[in-house]
């Protein structure tokens, strides 16, 4: 079954067995590892044995086999539904769908809309899942990665996370529907720079502790498509403007020759483990460095998959390098290094915006039309191959990425709440000319129906410093 049917129906079952027990309302807020992270509001504190109760509840719905139902409404009925239940942002959506009816799907008499063509045919077949409790009302819905249940709680990313969802309801703005607003009275811009200066603002605090606590070597990590290359950049301007000049180092210029890389077992070469790294060449190029030697850095060769050599090099006393790649975070990239020297960042846009309440925009879908606009603009690449490559990917960033995120000294978030509606103008036309035969079909149309929720967005509106130009084209860091 696909996963994101599998998680819609997991959602609808917690939030009927919330709503039976204790007539408490869910919020979902964002992912988290093999996660759903969200809060309860209800009339009594949701506590670790509440909690547990309602995981039994879920149990005994497993067990009863309960169907879930379709049913299609017209967008005004719809809209009158949630209107009445009082679900605003529900409502609000609805009235983006292009479709001319709504496919509400029903459990135990229950109706919601949860942005997939499908659920499952009923509760009996979700039978793995678990809770995980983070604090009164605060929980993470556990789903099945790869047929087992493997959950960490990832507290850097939480903390990112809440830090973000503060702000922009602070701002308020939690939902699309309320960024829509803005953008329909004309008031993006302004938006746009509130977020340029928040993003620009966590680079400067990143920068000034390096400093503070002198460290020779900046690490920055993160999956696909979440800005390393600008926010690299960012970082060694912000250094320079304290006097600290910051050489740049990609990992992917250490990459092994072809014959010396881990090979999957389709045959292709395996440029996402950390073994296609030369680890040693490259600790004796940053150790060298750090003693004061001139070095001549590799830069690799995607076509032949050789190495040249580039002028020597040196750092000064007070100078750092800055360390950006796939890997930057292994511990097994690291173990040659004088580890006091060292400053770990990850990065990677955690966006902070639901689309209602029991639905958030996801940071892998994020990086997804990211990744798609950048390989049509530069790598002639379309999107469906995008999509179908996409499933390699991340099967890297699950083991060589995720796993080490809680030992990093900062998470940096790359996300601008309002990127969808720029990121929408330019995958739309890509999505739609994915053909029905393809294997990419099905998620094409998911991502775009996902992106019927969002207003469009002018990309002559944001700045040529901005993360998302590094995707859309025109970065001044090109």
């Amino acid at each position: 079954m696909n996963l994101k049917i599998y998680q819609s129906g997991l959602k609808f079952m917690f939030i009927n067995a919330v709503k039976r027990l204790f007539n408490g309302e869910v919020y979902f807020e964002h992912s988290l590892d093999h996660g759903i992270y969200g809060e309860i509001q209800a009339s009594v504190p949701i506590d670790q044995a509440a909690l547990n109760k309602i995981k039994e509840h879920m149990k005994v719905m497993v067990g009863q086999n309960i169907p879930f139902e379709k049913k299609i409404v017209s967008k005004k009925e719809a809209y009158e539904f949630y209107k009445n239940k009082g679900y605003k942002e529900k409502a609000f959506n609805v009235l983006n769908i292009s479709n001319v009816a709504v496919s509400l799907f029903s459990l135990e008499g229950q109706y919601n809309y949860l942005y997939t063509h499908d659920m499952p045919a009923s509760t009996g077949v979700l039978q793995y899942f678990d809770l995980y409790y983070v604090d009164v009302n605060k929980f993470v819905l556990v789903y099945p990665f790869n047929g087992k249940l493997d959950f960490t709680f990832r507290h850097r990313l939480y903390e990112t996370f809440t830090q973000y969802n503060d702000w922009s309801n602070r701002l308020g703005i939690p939902y699309v529907s309320n960024l829509n607003n803005i953008i329909a009275q004309g008031k993006i811009g302004d938006l746009i720079r509130k977020n340029d200066i928040i993003m620009n603002s966590n680079i400067n605090d990143i920068a000034r502790e390096v400093i503070d606590k002198n460290k020779k070597i900046i690490l920055l990590a993160g999956p696909s498509s979440s800005g390393k290359t600008t926010s690299s950049k960012k970082l060694a301007l912000y250094l320079s403007s304290y006097g600290v000049n910051a050489t740049p180092i990609s990992l992917d210029d250490f990459y092994l020759e072809n014959d010396k890389k881990p090979i999957l077992p389709d045959g292709k070469v395996d440029y996402e483990s950390v073994d296609a790294i030369d680890v040693k060449f490259f600790s004796e190029c940053l150790n060298k460095l750090l003693r004061g030697e001139a070095v001549q850095l590799p830069i690799y060769d995607f076509t032949t998959g050789g190495h040249t050599l580039a002028d020597p090099i040196t750092i000064g006393e007070k100078d750092v390098v800055v360390v950006e790649g796939l890997h930057a975070i292994n511990p097994k990239l690291l173990e040659l290094l004088d580890q006091n020297v060292i400053y770990k960042i990850y990065l990677s846009p955690l966006t902070p915006l639901g689309i209602d309440r029991h639905n958030y925009v996801s940071t892998t879908d994020n990086r997804l039309l990211r990744r798609m606009i950048r390989d049509f603009r530069t790598r002639g690449c379309n999107a469906e191959k995008t999509i179908l490559t996409w499933g390699d990917v991340r099967t890297g960033e699950e083991n060589f990425i995720f796993p080490y995120t809680d030992t990093v000294d900062k998470v940096l978030n790359t996300a601008y709440i309002y990127e969808m509606g720029v990121l929408k103008v330019f995958c739309e036309p890509l999505l739609k000319n994915i053909p029905i035969d393809s294997e990419a079909y099905d998620e094409a149309r998911r991502l775009l129906n996902a992106l019927n929720a969002f207003y469009p967005i002018s990309s002559e509106l944001i700045p040529h410093d901005n993360v998302l130009r590094e995707f859309i084209g025109g970065s001044v860091f090109e």
